[in-house]
C-alpha cells in the first residue's frame, strides 16, 4: 500500500477513534474493549487504520457520538453511555456497541431524537 494512502487512512482512524473515545470519555483500555480487542490493537489502528472488518462499527459508534453530541450536554454524554436503558434490555449504550449491537443502538438514538414520530 502507497504510503500516503496509509497515512490518509491511519489518520482517519485516529480521528475517528478520537472522537469516541473523547464524546463517551474512554480510556483506551474501554475503547479497547468496545471492539473486543487489546489496548495495543487500538495503538496499530492510529498508526495504520482501521481494519475492514471494524469500520462499520467505528463508524456507527462515531454517529451515535455525532448524534448524542448535537442533541446533549457533552459532559451529561459519558453518564447517560453508561446508565442501563429499558429501550436497550437493561443495558448501556457502551454495552450495546461492545456486544456488536451497535447499529440496532444507532437506529433507537435516531428514533429518540426524531421529534416528527410520536411514540
Amino acid at each position: 500500500m502507497e504510503t500516503a494512502t496509509l497515512s490518509k487512512r491511519a489518520r482517519t482512524a485516529a480521528t475517528l477513534l478520537d472522537r469516541i473515545q473523547e464524546i463517551f470519555e474512554l480510556s483506551t483500555a474501554e475503547l479497547a474493549r468496545l471492539f473486543g480487542v487489546r489496548r495495543q490493537a487500538v495503538g496499530q489502528w492510529r498508526e495504520r487504520g482501521l481494519p475492514g472488518a471494524r469500520q462499520e462499527k467505528a463508524a456507527a459508534t462515531a454517529a451515535v457520538a455525532d448524534l448524542l453530541s448535537h442533541r446533549l450536554r457533552l459532559d451529561r454524554i459519558p453518564g447517560a453511555a453508561r446508565r442501563p436503558a429499558a429501550a436497550y434490555g437493561g443495558r448501556t449504550m457502551l454495552e450495546m456497541i461492545e456486544a456488536d449491537r451497535h447499529l440496532e443502538l444507532l437506529d433507537e438514538v435516531r428514533r429518540s431524537f426524531d421529534w416528527a414520530t410520536t411514540r
